[in-house]
């Protein structure tokens, strides 16, 4: 039997014979709350037309919540996802994304809004078929023009919404009515009139 003499050292030490007990290890530290962060916001159509929609993308990590305003909209607490919008005039939107511990970041994004975009209704063609130089009239409904013009006749219609010439083709013609926006942009139909 180890005398006493022997004993205290290894106790000092820390060392316990014969106990079947184990040193209680120290307690880690409680871990921090994670950061909260807005890792992107764009939009993919930073302009677009009275009417139309717009897409914005976002991306967001350790978020338990987050939303885009206005109006409020619960998003979902994603990496990479894009989501709708539809502003009636030039909107800033703000993301907002909250963490656990009630952090808060927020980050804005603007989709312009620039005029309607022009578009042609419907065309009409009192026939497909003619005999040469049999009258054919030809009616356009269009939105949101600045002009309207019939090509290969260089009919001009103007900005208003709707219209119509008269044309006599002696040989087989496409006609192309085009309606030009404010924006520029164009949006074009073209209809044949056969000849026999």
């Amino acid at each position: 039997m180890p005398s006493r003499a022997r004993l205290l050292p290894l106790v000092a030490a820390g060392v316990l014979i014969g106990c079947g007990g184990q040193q209680p290890s120290p307690k880690a530290p409680p871990k921090a709350a994670e950061t909260v962060k807005i890792t992107q916001l764009y939009s993919s159509t930073p302009q677009v037309a009275r009417g139309e929609k717009g897409l914005v993308c976002y991306g967001v990590e350790n978020a338990r919540s987050v939303w885009l305003s206005p109006p409020r909209q619960e998003l979902s607490a994603a990496l990479s996802r894009c989501v709708d919008v539809h502003p009636e005039a030039t909107t800033n939107y703000t993301l907002t994304a909250e963490g656990a511990d009630g952090q808060r970041v927020t980050q804005d994004v603007t989709v312009t809004v620039g005029p309607a975009r022009a578009r042609i209704i419907e065309v009409k063609v009192s026939a497909l078929e003619v005999a040469r130089g049999a009258p054919v009239s030809i009616c356009y409904k269009v939105a949101n023009a600045a002009s309207v013009r019939i090509e290969p006749v260089h009919f001009k219609g103007g900005s208003r919404g709707e219209g119509c010439t008269m044309v006599s083709p002696r040989e087989t013609t496409t006609y192309v009515v085009t309606v030009a926006g404010a924006g520029g942009e164009e949006d074009h139909e073209r209809v044949t009139v056969k000849v026999h």
